[in-house]
């Protein structure tokens, strides 16, 4: 790679106007919005760290994985001799092109369009429809490149393949502060480690997957090497920094689907965005320092460590001659709960002391019916135990623990000391697998409660609800006892008062009033006054 050197070309381009239809470049036309735009567009670049820059940029943006299908890379030498590098893709849109452009202009390359053997330079703030040839090479060589500050051939050196340039970049290393544990690991180790870690692995319990792959070391080497590889999933801390310790093993970040990074480090172009270069069953391991990849064809079949270290007699003969050996001693260490610097897990559960009863039952009084149906309470003669892996969190009161598993249940932010397994501890204090084992250390550290004993807490949230039964006044309708007359009332809002029986019996028939003159009066409407 060499300076760039210009031609000394003076107006050899010039200004596209507004709605032109007509161009001396060849393939030339406007698009849709007037920009002057060829089939091809081109980005030159003046070395190989540019290069870099640029495909790193345009994954990064979002740009890399929509120009695989059409780009190319070539190295071309101009006529000085200088060698520099030529990113070709296919200009569908000029929306496309304008991203080009300002990815080129920030890594200091230069953006053209065209097609054939004649590129001249994109549209910039200066020339809002592009630009157009003023007059042609007379040998544009296999490009013949068109600039305001120059216009010369270049001439094709070699292709450079995208994949070859990704498997010759080596991993560069990151901040410390930036390399966090991610979710999925993988990790490469000797072949004298891979027992002795697997095993330990297994022993704690730890959600690993193993196998065993050989690949060739390549160039004119023919020693093909044979490791362990080990996916981890969730990995703790501790068993990152533990791995990362041992000489021999090498652990790698996933960086898309097919490809793996050494960690701490970051290939220098974003590999997710290249996920086509390599094959649908393809493992690529970017090692650092200089070491290769190591290019897997087919992706190896990962089994659990406990199924390797798992061991299963064969034999139905029983073993003869064997003297078997009691415990004769122990440690007799004490169970005790230490403060843990790792994160706390989920809350689980909480033991509350029973003088909070009313404070506790007015909380669960206004939580929503979601969370209240999550959580079972059991009463004992000093605690209440909640337990609701969903939802013992908001109850703020009492103790908060988290579950080890197999229902056995620390202090948060506590861990046991010595870090016994749970269903060690459950086997050692002689709990069956239906009892929920509470840590509270102190002189009798473990507190086993059945778990029959609790019960959800919408059920302890009211007493026993009094019910009153209503005595029916209506005689019953009986095939023996007639059917009481209903009377059509009058309509309106006095019509209840007019109705038969409405207030009772009717009073007695009064008497005829008689006048002092002798004339009788009578109450009734049908009978006339008389005269005696």
């Amino acid at each position: 790679m060499g300076a760039r050197v210009y031609g000394t070309v003076c107006g050899v381009i010039e200004r596209v106007a507004q709605h032109q239809s007509r161009f001396r470049t060849p393939g030339l036309s406007p698009d849709a919005r007037g920009v002057a735009l060829g089939p091809v567009g081109v980005v030159l670049l003046p070395s190989l760290e540019k290069l870099v820059a640029f495909l790193r940029a345009a994954g990064e943006e979002g740009a890399l994985d929509e120009l695989l299908d059409s780009l190319r890379i070539v190295q071309v030498i101009s006529p000085l001799r200088t060698r520099e590098l030529l990113v070709e893709v296919q200009a569908s849109s000029s929306h496309r092109m304008d991203r080009l452009a300002a990815l080129g202009r920030i890594v200091g390359a230069m953006t053209f369009t065209g097609s054939g053997r004649h590129y001249v330079k994109y549209r910039d703030a200066q020339a809002p429809f592009g630009y157009d040839i003023a007059e042609l090479l007379p040998d544009p060589g296999d490009f013949g490149l068109y600039h305001d500050r120059f216009a010369q051939p270049y001439r094709t050196d070699k292709p450079l393949p995208l994949r070859d340039l990704l498997l010759r970049l080596a991993p560069v290393s990151i901040p410390r502060a930036r390399a966090e544990i991610p979710r999925s690991l993988y990790a490469l180790l000797r072949t004298g480690l891979g027992d002795a870690v697997v095993g330990y692995l297994a022993r704690w319990n730890v959600p690993a997957r193993v196998a065993v792959v050989e690949w060739s070391r390549g160039g004119t080497s023919a020693v093909v090497e044979k490791a362990w590889l080990l996916q981890l999933s969730q990995p703790a801390p501790r068993f990152v920094s533990l791995l990362r310790s041992l000489p021999g093993v090498s652990l790698f970040v996933p960086d898309g689907e097919r490809c793996v990074v050494e960690f701490g480090h970051r290939h220098p172009i974003p590999l997710s965005a290249c996920a086509p270069l390599f094959g649908s069953e393809e493992l690529v391991l970017f090692r650092a320092g200089g070491e290769g990849p190591v290019l897997l064809p087919q992706r190896p079949p990962l089994v659990d460590v406990q199924t390797v270290t798992s061991l299963v007699t064969q034999s139905t003969t029983t073993a003869e001659s064997v003297k078997t050996y009691g415990i004769t001693g122990t440690f007799s260490l004490s169970l005790k709960l230490v403060p843990t610097g790792g994160p706390p897990r989920r809350v689980s559960a909480a033991v509350i002391p029973l003088g909070e009863q009313d404070t506790l039952g007015r909380i669960l009084g206004v939580l929503p019916p979601t969370l209240l149906g999550k959580i079972s309470v059991a009463f004992s003669e000093r605690s209440i135990y909640l337990l609701g892996p969903d939802a013992a969190h908001v109850v703020p009161l009492g103790t908060l623990y988290e579950d080890l598993g197999d229902h056995v249940y620390v202090p948060l932010g506590w861990a046991l000391s010595p870090p016994i397994p749970p269903d060690v501890l459950r086997g050692l204090a002689r709990v069956s697998s239906d009892m929920a084992l509470f840590v509270t250390g102190g002189q009798r550290p473990l507190t086993a409660l059945p778990q029959g004993a609790f019960v959800s807490a919408t059920r302890v949230l009211l007493s026993d609800v009094p019910v009153v039964e209503e005595s029916l006044i209506a005689a019953p309708l009986d095939a023996d006892l007639p059917l009481p007359d209903v009377w059509p009332a009058p309509p309106g809002a006095l019509s209840t008062f007019f109705a038969p029986g409405a207030r009772g019996n009717l009073p007695p028939s009064r008497a005829a009033n008689v006048l002092p003159d002798g004339t009788t009066v009578s109450l009734t409407d049908d009978e006339p006054p008389t005269r005696g």
